[in-house]
Order: structure tokens, then sequence, then C-alpha cells
């Protein structure tokens, strides 16, 4: 019997050490070091320049990107991830100089005006939707011939970029010849900043016009 109780006593102890093991290693961190891992990933990551509290954009690692003037990290919806980045550098800069153009022909039209009354209207939303839809046909053909010529007809997004020298934007246009006289990236991140500023500028022209209902100075100059 006292050989039975010494065996029964020793299982007991066995059985509930291995109970109280269980029971610590179940309250154990399991895995702490992959849950730090992924709790402090994104602090180390790169952060975008431009938005410090967005991750840099993966465009910024493609080669085409690579020393591409005025770049900043700057791609909050992500458009670099399905668009050629030479492209969505082509569409920039190409809005920026309409925008550029835009500003100067706002200020202009609402003191210098065509003859006739149908081109008096100082304020640019109500002019542009006096001239009626002949003139509007006229300044998009106008425009498609001006598009067709410069990418000679390869205006499509399969095929804008074939040739893979091209510089987006450089259409050899120089007349000041400022190119041979300084550093051609100097004036290429000058211009598309300007681009930048231009097209914030010239919505909110546009919309204090919408607002006013008037010229972008109401006629006080």
């Amino acid at each position: 019997r006292r050989a039975k109780h010494k065996v029964d006593s020793s299982m007991f102890k066995v059985l509930a050490l291995a109970m109280a093991l269980t029971s610590v290693a179940a309250f154990a961190p399991v895995n702490s070091g992959r849950r730090v891992a992924s709790r402090t990933a994104p602090m180390m990551a790169e952060m975008s320049p431009s938005v410090p509290f967005m991750l840099m954009p993966k465009y910024t690692k493609d080669k085409d990107a690579a020393g591409m003037v005025g770049d900043v990290g700057f791609d909050p919806l992500g458009l670099a991830e399905y668009f050629d980045i030479k492209f969505l550098r082509e569409a920039e800069l190409k809005h920026g100089r309409v925008a550029m153009l835009a500003i100067v022909g706002i200020i202009t039209q609402e003191f210098f005006h065509l003859p006739g009354e149908l081109y008096n209207d100082p304020n640019p939303i109500t002019a542009a939707a006096k001239v009626g839809p002949q003139i509007w046909g006229q300044i998009i053909l106008f425009g498609g011939f001006v598009e067709a010529g410069i990418y000679d007809g390869k205006m499509q997004y399969e095929n804008m970029f074939e040739d893979k020298s091209r510089v987006p934007g450089d259409y050899g246009f120089d007349p000041l010849k400022l190119m041979k006289e300084g550093d051609p990236d100097e004036y290429a991140l000058k211009e598309i900043t300007h681009c930048r500023l231009a097209m914030i500028a010239v919505g909110g022209m546009i919309h204090q016009c919408f607002v006013t209902g008037t010229g972008l100075y109401g006629g006080h100059l």
C-alpha cells in the first residue's frame, strides 16, 4: 500500500507540475518579436518628403523616375502604380503650361477685347459660354492639329513613348536659347515649379469669378 501510495503521490506531483507549466505558457508572449516588428516596420519605412505622414511612393524606385527634375515624392492617389511615370510627367507639364497661358488670358481678356459685343464680357466664365460651340470647335480642332504635329501622330498612351530616349515635355522649344546659357535642369525645375503653382492659381481665379460674378479684378483697375 505504501509503495502504491508513493507512486500515486509522485504521479500527482508530475501532473500538477505539468498543469502549472501549461498555465504559465498560456500567458507567455508568443511571437512577441513578430508583433513588435509589424508595429515598428511602418515607422522604419521611408516617408515622402512632400507628405511626411505618407509612405514614399513606389514609383521613386523606377529607373524612369530616377533623376526626374522636380520630383518630391508626391503621389497621394498612387497613380504612378497604374500609369507610366513618363506619361504622368508629360501630362503634368502640359497642364501646367496651359494653366500659365490661361492665367495670362484671364487677366488680359478683362481689359482687352476683340471687336463686337460677343467678346466684351470681362467675366471669363460667362465669356466662354457666350462664344458658342463654333468657336470652341475651332479651338479644339486647332489644338488637335498641334498635338498631332508634336507627337508625330503618336498621341495614345500605348505609343506616346515608343522612343525610350524621349524626355517628357521636351519639344525642343527654346526660342530665347536659355538652355545654352544656363543649366538645363535649373530651367526645367523652374518650369515645373511654375506649372504646379499655375494649376493651383488658375483654379482659384476661376472659382473667384464664379463666386463674385465679375472678372478677376472686378473692373477696379
